[in-house]
């Protein structure tokens, strides 16, 4: 009894105390130096003194001073974080005060201290040096079983959307590392997809320099936001890696896997996955996730000066590294897999090697409802679509960086691809007249198949002179694509009104595509003064290719049929001089240019490759003078705007220049012409950027508006014809007014730091196109916007929760029938949350919900998506994961795309994988973390 009554004696005097503190208080000081010398911009922090977890920040003035406003007045771990100091800690209990002013705060330079020191009391939860941030991966604590990309979302500053992108400080992440290394090419959701975040020490978001500033040593005011991922030292040494396998009802089922050993020197990668579920690539993320893509980004090209490359089109390309395309239409079977091989000896070499594989077997059934309108009058097309098609990729990609000595480097890259796509469609079109009545139906079967063989490979010589901002530079590159097509295609057209048919048309296409690139770029720079510099540069390109149409009947021994074949060899040669002066001072970069380039065109066409020509060879020169002004301005540390101006000129495709008709539908026919010259725009952008440090917070604003001079738009030209129907024929043509103005607004801002954040992206587009129908000028234009807001909270470690608003407008409105204007309204929201609701259980789900309208068809269409699965960490060593997923709930999954052109507007319906239940297993090499000993709350 009286134990009983002193416990509670104890505890009114504590509630006493309490009472009498306030519930909220300010926290302020100052940082100086063992001098007590103000120290500039340090990272002040409080952490809970129980875990170390990070519960508020900022980043001091210029002054050393520091503030915390209105926060909890319970105690504290206050650390500060400076480079080139030690960390220093204190403990700060609850406050009897509503302001605690802890006055100066000391710190002391690292040469002070012993080095051990140092390096057992340096760590930092968080740590800003300049344009870098730090995070101390370990501090923010995640549920077992996480991947990296689980873990960015705490990251304060750090923004991932839906679909797996990065962004940090309101820019994209364009690249990420692995201790500074580059993983499966340059995509950088390879790593944040594929590692646990068990493995991660710390994440590095910095500014990389471009190429050439990294080779002057002037800054051109040229950065992309990278990520570097450093590996805890015991994932540095060993094998890690971590193995899937789930089966589901209707025979759905899914595996993957990945297999990784570093050190310090090397990097070894595995990665593999198969399914039926739709996932395209290796990328896809855990089954609580639910979606995914990828992006693919290379930053050392060697085409050097301003406004690089040639302004052609011409090789061909398909799909990315590690993900095969998939639009979300229909059901897909996907295997695939890749390997990635990293070293570097820290000085003089650098080699990345992988290799990946991916193959889709997909099948859909599409239908389509499109209104075709002429200048008094209009026709309906109702299509249904039934496809199958097989593709594969083998992709390789090698890049050797070797530095010769301090003042040469060597770059060698390559990158090969092997295709192969066979695939089989069925196609029913269904054409009306403005009464709705039916006219004709028009049935196409096509059976195809496509091999494709590309080579890209490119040689940099870099050369660095004693003398700063003294520098030249030399690449060669080649480049070649083989594209092979068999087709077998059968027609039928059957006419409604005189219940007749055509006769059926049966042809074999046999298209061989080849073409082969050389091309070469020089640049030289030089120092005028210690502000100004002189850059000059030259880059040349021949292309050659040829190309073989060969329509054959099938039905007579394979027979030529003349007037639907076409071979054409064709030459272009790329010139271009350009100069240009830079100013570089404190933040300043001005630069001004001119450059003068040519096109040499020459092409022949035939019917056959020893035939004679079909028409005059076209044979076609043009000499362009372009200017280029840029300017990033660094107004304050944090606050940046930039601005440039550019004249494009790109040169009509020898497949638009061809002087005959080609067609594979007959109802829908496309003539070339000789005459076209290059498409010529004017191309201006501006931007602003802020970014305020003590809070991680960011805003921007940017801008591009296009004025097209001559652009080429494919005229139309559309009749009625006894054997078809409607017969639909293009011509390109050159015509000018044409204007495009699209801005982007962004904002990012912590509302409670570390636990609630805001952010909010809005766009505004607006285009006006003219193209001519029947001879008629018909002028469409399209304006619409975009504005989105996200809510991430992460209030404590067992709980992450994001909830997104979009809401899309598209007008588009026609000059020829104002009647066929239209108004797409399409509307979302996109909830998510993860939950540990026991000590090894957690919960996670996705509500997903569209709303899709169109006042113009009276469309109304509302797809809400809702997944959810259960998951538990099984056994002493945290190895073993198993999860209950179900997918699509509410059995609603649908693909709707509206969209609107020169003369027409449609609406595409498709159906695709909808409600699945899915039943996974999955085993950790190394096991996950055991956090649930470790920390009480897990």
């Amino acid at each position: 009894m009286k134990r009983s009554l002193g416990l509670w004696i104890m505890l009114l005097a504590v509630n006493i105390v309490f009472a009498q503190n306030p519930a909220k208080v300010t926290i302020k000081g100052s940082v100086v130096d063992t001098a007590n010398m103000p120290a500039p911009y340090p990272t002040v922090m409080l952490l809970n003194p129980t875990d170390s977890s990070l519960i508020n920040f900022t980043r001091a003035d210029e002054k050393g001073g520091f503030e915390f406003k209105n926060v909890r007045n319970v105690p504290y771990l206050l650390k500060i974080s400076l480079i080139s100091y030690q960390p220093q800690q204190m403990l700060l209990p609850a406050n009897e005060k509503e302001i605690n002013d802890l006055g100066n705060v000391p710190i002391k330079p690292i040469s002070l201290e012993l080095m051990e020191v140092v390096i057992r009391t340096a760590k930092s939860t968080l740590s800003i040096h300049g344009d870098t941030i730090e995070y101390d991966a370990s501090t923010f604590k995640v549920p077992p079983g996480s991947t990296v990309e689980d873990l960015l979302r705490r990251l304060p500053g750090i923004e991932v959307d839906a679909d797996g992108n990065i962004k940090s400080q309101g820019r994209d992440v364009n690249k990420v590392y692995i201790d500074g290394k580059t993983f499966f090419g340059d995509d950088p959701k390879a790593a944040t997809k594929n590692l646990g975040a068990e493995t991660i020490s710390k994440v590095q978001v910095f500014n990389e320099k471009s190429e050439q500033a990294k080779l002057t040593g002037v800054d051109d005011g040229q950065k992309n936001k990278v990520m570097n991922l450093e590996l805890k030292a015991e994932y540095k040494k060993g094998a890690f890696g971590k193995i899937t396998g789930a089966l589901g009802d209707q025979d759905r089922w899914a595996a993957r896997g990945n297999y990784n050993r570093f050190n310090t020197k090397e990097q070894f990668s595995l990665i593999g996955f198969g399914n039926n579920i739709n996932q395209t690539g290796v990328n896809w993320e855990d089954y609580g996730e639910f979606k995914g893509q990828n992006a693919y980004n290379d930053f050392d090209s060697g085409d050097f000066g301003f406004n690089s490359g040639s302004g052609m089109r011409f090789f061909y390309s398909e799909g990315g590294g590690l993900t095969s395309y998939f639009d979300g239409r229909g059901f897909t079977k996907n295997f695939g897999g890749g390997a990635n091989y990293n070293f570097d000896n820290g000085k003089k070499s650098k080699f990345n090697a992988s290799y990946t594989y991916n193959q889709t077997d997909l099948n859909l059934d599409e239908y389509a409802f499109r209104q075709t309108f002429l200048l008094d009058t209009s026709f309906f097309n109702n299509d249904t679509l039934s496809r199958g098609e097989y593709r594969n990729n083998h992709i390789l990609n090698g890049r050797l960086e070797q530095n010769l000595d301090s003042n040469n480097v060597l770059i060698v890259k390559a990158n090969a691809r092997l295709s192969n796509q066979d695939a089989g469609s069925s196609q029913s079109q269904f054409f009306s007249n403005n009464l709705e009545k039916a006219n004709n139906r028009l049935s196409t079967d096509n059976d195809s198949n496509r091999d494709t063989w590309a080579l890209t490979s490119s040689l940099i010589f870099r050369h660095r002179f004693k003398k700063k901002g003294r520098s030249f530079a030399f690449s060669a590159a080649f480049n070649q694509n083989q594209n092979d097509l068999d087709e077998r295609f059968t027609t039928i057209n059957r006419f409604f009104t005189a219940n007749t048919f055509t006769d059926q048309i049966r042809q074999l296409n046999r298209d061989k595509n080849g073409s082969d690139e050389v091309k070469s770029s020089i640049l030289y720079t030089d120092a005028l003064s210690k502000k100004w510099f002189w850059e000059t540069f030259y880059n040349f390109s021949q292309s050659t290719s040829q190309n073989q149409r060969r329509v054959s009947d099938p039905e007579l021994n394979d027979q030529l049929i003349e007037n639907l074949s076409l071979f054409s060899d064709n030459k272009l040669v790329y010139n271009r001089l350009g100069s240009g002066i830079r100013y570089s001072h404190e933040g300043v970069n001005l630069s001004v240019g001119l450059a003068a380039l040519q096109y040499n065109l020459h092409g022949e066409f035939s019917r056959d490759e020893d035939q004679p020509l079909v028409a005059p060879a076209v044979d076609r020169t043009f000499t362009h003078v372009t200017p280029n002004f840029s300017a990033d301005i660094e107004i304050l540390s944090n606050l940046s705007v930039n601005t440039s101006y550019s004249y494009s000129v790109v040169a009509p495709r020898f497949n638009d220049l061809r002087p005959v008709t080609t067609f594979n539908n007959p109802a829908y026919r496309s003539e070339g012409n000789p005459d076209l010259d290059p498409e010529l725009s004017h191309n201006l952008s501006a931007g602003m950027y802020f970014w305020d440090p003590s809070s991680l917070s960011s805003m921007g604003l940017s801008m591009d508006y296009a004025i097209k001079e001559s652009q080429i738009v494919y005229n139309q030209v559309i009749q009625s014809d006894d054997e078809l129907g409607i017969l639909s024929i293009t011509r390109p043509e050159n015509v000018s007014g044409g204007r495009e103005l699209s801005s982007y607004l962004w904002m990012n801002r912590p509302i409670i730091k570390t636990k609630l954040t805001m952010s909010v992206n809005g766009s505004l587009r607006f285009s006006k196109n003219p193209a001519f129908v029947n001879g008629v000028e018909n002028e469409t234009k399209s304006n619409g916007g975009n504005i989105s807001m996200t809510l991430s909270a992460t209030p404590n470690p067992k709980l992450i929760f994001s909830l997104t608003g979009d809401l899309n407008l598209t007008n588009i409105s026609y000059s020829i029938q104002e009647s066929q204007n239209q108004k797409i309204r399409n509307t979302g929201i996109d909830g998510n949350l993860k939950y540990q609701f026991a000590k090894k259980m957690f919960l996670e789900t996705n509500l997903d919900y569209n709303i899709f309208r169109n006042d113009r068809f009276d469309f109304k269409q509302d797809i809400p998506i809702w997944n959810a699965s259960v998951r538990r960490i099984i056994g002493k060593a945290n190895k073993i994961e198993m999860r209950l997923a179900a997918f699509d709930l509410l059995n609603k999954r649908l693909t709707i795309n509206q969209n609107g052109s020169a003369n027409y507007v449609e609406r595409r319906i498709s159906n695709t994988l909808a409600r699945y239940f899915m039943l996974s297993l999955s085993y950790n090499v190394r096991g996950y973390e055991n956090k649930l000993k470790k920390n009480n709350y897990w």
